[in-house]
């Protein structure tokens, strides 16, 4: 009786934990799921306390591994035979592809960011990460961003509500990740999320970029497109510019989408002057090395999202 109850509670587990496989093996596809599982008015409600990683699962229901590996370690693999792919862009240049991917599909978790608003009730957004099946669970392709995705859960006597599900918006990052995205509070209980996007050839320097997601129209979409916002230095030698930046959002009189301010500072080498900004380099001295710093206002404008002005507070030295 013992060996059965055993037996019975190692079968629970397996089932509890999904398709987990041994690293030893080549990963596997799912059989096809429904087409259902892109539906934005898909119905989900997760106990207390939330765990993001089965609500994953629950939203796309494929094999699921966790794996002992350097590269991030836990995904849901799937196909959809009868899925329309739909083409998303690419912040990489030409790098856009059709979701669902023909080849399949690898699902990870990004992150959860929790929230208030002024009633009191708590939010939990999911940010999800697509990327195309790979045998070894890899996430490949340099100028290939991580496809992004959401899920938006409220707090309910019955436990977490799922309120809002965007399976796909747009790629950013390299190496088929998209970076974490930051909660910013752009008006009274209006929350946005920045991603800061940042690629570039082996060894750098890398540019980074800032885009700021906005749920308007149902649907989150890119309201700030921030380019240019940070060079990564390398070695001296090189005798290469570099700079990074910083974004805040005053609390001001206006309800919604508030002035975002990104201030900048870095170094800057008479011979590399690309990327800069022409308010600065006219500015310059030919043959001269030195700092600068300067700050951005990005306004919104209905219809046109925020759009940058002319930079402010330019120090040279």
């Amino acid at each position: 009786m013992k060996f059965h109850i055993v037996v019975l509670i190692l079968l629970s587990t397996m089932v509890n934990v999904g398709y987990a496989q041994s690293d030893e093996e080549e990963l596997q596809r799912t059989k096809n799921v429904s087409d259902t599982i892109l539906i934005p008015t898909r119905q989900l409600i997760m106990p207390e306390p939330f765990d993001a990683q089965a609500a994953l699962l629950k939203l796309f229901p494929g094999r699921y591994y966790k794996m002992k590996r350097d590269f991030k370690n836990e995904l849901i693999n799937w196909t959809c035979k009868t899925c329309k792919p739909v083409k998303y862009a690419d912040v990489n240049e030409d790098a856009a592809s059709e979701f669902p991917y023909a080849a399949g599909v690898a699902t990870r978790l990004i992150n959860v960011i929790d929230f208030k608003d002024a009633k009191g009730t708590s939010f939990k957004i999911m940010f999800i990460n697509h990327s195309a099946f790979d045998e070894e669970g890899n996430q490949t392709s340099r100028f290939t961003g991580g496809l992004l995705g959401l899920a938006k859960f409220n707090s309910s006597p019955q436990g977490w509500k799922l309120t809002f599900f965007q399976p796909a918006i747009g790629a950013y990052g390299a190496f088929s990740s998209c970076p974490a995205p930051k909660a910013v509070l752009i008006g009274e209980d209006q929350y946005a999320f920045m991603i800061k996007h940042s690629n570039g050839g082996g060894g750098g320097p890398f540019d980074g970029s800032f885009f700021l997601m906005v749920g308007a129209g149902g649907k989150y979409q890119e309201q700030l497109q921030g380019y240019g916002i940070e060079r990564t230095a390398v070695s001296e030698e090189e005798g290469l510019s570099s700079w990074i930046s910083e974004y805040n959002v005053p609390v001001t009189a206006k309800k919604y989408f508030r002035d975002v301010i990104v201030k900048t500072k870095g170094i800057y080498c008479s011979g590399d002057l690309e990327g800069l900004p022409a308010e600065l380099t006219t500015k310059l001295k030919k043959g001269k090395n030195g700092q600068f710093s300067f700050s951005r206002r990005y306004l919104y404008k209905a219809g046109k999202g925020y759009q940058p002005q002319q930079i402010e507070q330019l120090i040279i030295r």
